[in-house]
């Protein structure tokens, strides 16, 4: 496909040179081997160059500058750019590469990954294949259940699919420009209003949502359009310009941490500097470009895109294939694996592939690796996830036969209370750790609560009507987590109970507050509070509210309109008040212990040879809980606590393992199973807390 542009030519003897009409620029590859190692050098070390990421902008400037360039030499070349000819080289010079990192790191994945990380590391491979990956982690940013999730091995594609996109639409934009106007000034103009509202947009989404703002590709267009800028224009810059510019994308890379506002703003310093390096002559002694041309930068910058691609699967799956910790030396094992490979697969493989003259000349093999990319992710995806239903099927029947042989006298909590059982473990056979990955996507949960991204209400009902207790259940997934203990009360007829549950959003009576969340779903959660504020309220069949929260994950505002909160209390405490003048009972149980973020399934995995490994000290488990604090602070009897931590814990531990049943699903949510052991005792003390029936 080819559309013709008819540029308007211009006098040869009035045209200055672009930067681009000098040919090849080794100082440019010298540019690339700063931003590459400035990346891998945050990732193994990022607390001493906490500002590293912005090595990807740099990239994308070089990006811009270069493929805008090789566009407008076609064009004045031809008349048109050749769609096809252009997209098959793409292909061609990223996809080899590419291809061989993501089945070798599906391969290890596979081999190395506990059962936990199979789903959302595969998924992401076929997103990284597919040039998605970045929507995926904007997706993941915003998802409750995977905003803390684990790193996955391929999740540096996002920067490759953001480029990928780009190089989708940049042709056509130039094409079209050039087809409707006719002159390069019109390109530059259009290029320049495209980086002003890129950039107004990554301002605005950087304050509005940061998490999303990072990934997605709007936000980054601009860093493009500027090195596109920087290939049409005939400005030269003086060389102090260049060294300019080398200052500002090292300071940046020393200077921005986590906690920088990013991209927004804070991108310009770094994006203008790589500019600036750009424009500024690499000719002369006192230039940049010349240290930038010399040989050790420009060996790496030669194979900065394999660097690029295998650094940060090498730097997740090497310590776990060595079983070592990610200390100093298999930090140095992974920087000189990195270059090792990415030297042997750029030269023995990425090299000669991009020399064949049937892959040079015919456009359809590498338009076929591509879609052959695609189509292995998608097989080894469903193969893994094949696999991990037949493990959870296998250990779902294993556990059913466990159970119905034991009678349930010491499985799960009952092994903290029975008599004659083996504690903390138990005496096997065990609940596999797959069974509990498998709970991560349990439907019972999604029924009954929805997620952030809507203000809508679910109400679930479970029990009959003229059970003794008639209780409704509110909270976050903190609260969620205790479904399978209240399906097992009220369908053995003890409790009708009406659940409000929303992911991330605690029932109080103040504005919820979440690091770098986006102002809609703070919205949204406030607004459901409300709802089922006005729900429980107005509702007869409702005598007791139950209520728990991972309070330690937020912090509290003032709603609109209100005195200011004294104590971070006051957010519970009002909203039991409202609950209390309309003759409800408020029962709050204390938070589960805290894993200190260890992955319970993962480690159960590892360790079945030392469980005591997946448990935490008690001290350090049961943290101060705001949400039961608070109901000491208001010190009103029509509010009572219940505290199952011993059904978790003995006196020295809590368990992540217990009564040969795997206690979290992840690093902090209980499983269906575990819940359901701790019906006897969670019954019990809803018993004592509520109090004698009226």
């Amino acid at each position: 496909m080819q559309l013709m542009a008819h540029p308007t030519p211009a006098a040869p003897t009035t045209v200055q040179p672009t930067p681009t009409d000098r040919g090849f620029r080794p100082d440019i590859q010298g540019l690339r081997a700063i931003a590459v190692m400035v990346v891998v050098l945050y990732h193994l070390w990022p607390t001493h160059l906490t500002g590293g990421y912005v090595g990807v902008d740099v990239f994308f400037v070089i990006s811009g500058f270069l493929i805008t360039g090789h566009l407008w030499r076609e064009i004045e070349t031809r008349g048109t750019i050749r769609l096809g000819s252009f997209y098959a080289r793409r292909a061609l010079r990223l996809l080899p590469a590419a291809g061989l990192v993501l089945v070798a790191t599906a391969v290890a994945s596979y081999l190395l990954l506990p059962d936990d990380r199979w789903a959302d590391t595969f998924k992401q491979l076929v997103a990284s294949a597919a040039y998605v990956q970045n929507w995926v982690l904007a997706g993941n940013s915003v998802d409750y259940l995977l905003q803390n999730a684990p790193d996955s091995p391929v999740q540096h594609f996002w920067s490759l699919s953001v480029e990928e996109q780009f190089y989708a639409f940049w042709p056509l934009l130039i094409l079209v420009t050039m087809r409707l106007l006719r002159r390069k000034q019109a390109v530059v103009a259009v290029l320049s209003a495209l980086l002003v509202v890129s950039l107004a947009y990554s301002v605005y989404q950087t304050g509005a949502d940061p998490k999303q703002a990072y990934f997605i590709t709007p936000t980054r267009v601009w860093e493009f359009a500027a090195g596109a800028l920087c290939a049409l224009v005939t400005f030269r810059a003086r060389a102090v310009w260049g060294w300019l510019g080398l200052a500002a994308v090292l300071a940046s890379a020393v200077l921005y941490t986590k906690a920088t506002a990013f991209p927004g703003y804070a991108a310009l310093l770094p994006v203008l500097g790589t500019a600036a390096l750009i424009l500024a002559s690499p000719e002369g002694r006192g230039s940049v470009g010349r240290w930038l041309s010399l040989r050790p930068a420009t060996a790496i910058g030669d194979i900065s895109y394999a660097v690029y691609l295998w650094h940060w699967p090498l730097l997740l799956l090497l310590p776990l294939a060595l079983d070592v910790p990610l200390a100093l030396p298999a930090k140095v094992a992974v920087l000189a694996a990195t270059l090792l490979l990415a030297w042997l697969s750029t030269h023995y493989f990425e090299t000669p592939l991009r020399a064949n003259r049937v892959l040079k000349v015919r456009r359809w093999p590498s338009l076929a690796i591509a879609a052959s990319l695609v189509a292995a992710m998608l097989g080894a995806s469903a193969y893994a996830n094949a696999e991990l239903d037949d493990r959870a099927a296998e250990a779902a029947a294993s556990y059913t036969s466990r159970l119905d042989e034991a009678g349930g006298g010491c499985i799960g909590a009952a092994v903290f209370t029975g008599t004659d059982c083996a504690p903390p473990f138990g005496s096997g056979p065990r609940m596999s750790a797959t069974l509990a990955v498998k709970d991560q996507s349990n439907p019972e949960y999604t029924a009954c609560d929805p997620t952030l991204d809507t203000r809508h209400v679910l109400e679930c009902s479970f029990g009959p009507k003229d059970a003794a207790y008639r209780v409704a259940m509110v909270g976050d997934s903190h609260a969620t987590q205790w479904l399978g203990t209240l399906r097992r009360l009220a369908d053995e007829n003890r409790l009708r109970v009406k659940t409000y549950f929303k992911m991330s959003c605690p029932f109080a009576e103040a504005i919820r507050v979440l690091p770098r969340e986006a102002k809609e779903r703070q919205d949204n959660c406030t607004a459901w509070q409300e709802e089922v504020t006005s729900r429980i309220v107005d509702d007869p069949e409702i005598d007791y509210v139950l209520v728990t929260a991972y309070s330690a994950a937020y912090r509290f505002e003032a709603l609109p309109g209100r005195p200011a909160l004294a104590d971070q209390n006051e957010a519970f405490i009002g909203k039991w008040q409202r609950l209390l003048a309309a003759g409800k009972r408020v029962v709050v149980l204390r938070d589960t212990p805290s894993m200190l973020g260890k992955s319970i399934p993962s480690c159960v995995e590892k360790e079945q040879a030392n469980l005591r490994r997946c448990a935490v000290a008690r001290d350090k488990a049961l943290k101060p809980d705001l949400i039961s604090a608070a109901a000491a602070a208001l010190g009103d009897p029509r509010v009572t606590v219940m505290d199952l931590s011993d059904g978790l814990c003995d006196a020295q531990w809590c368990y992540g393992f217990a009564g040969d049943v795997v206690v979290y699903r992840d690093s902090n949510h209980l499983t269906w199973q575990y819940a359901q052991t701790l019906a006897p005792a969670f019954w019990q003390a809803l018993v004592k807390a509520a109090g004698p029936l009226t």
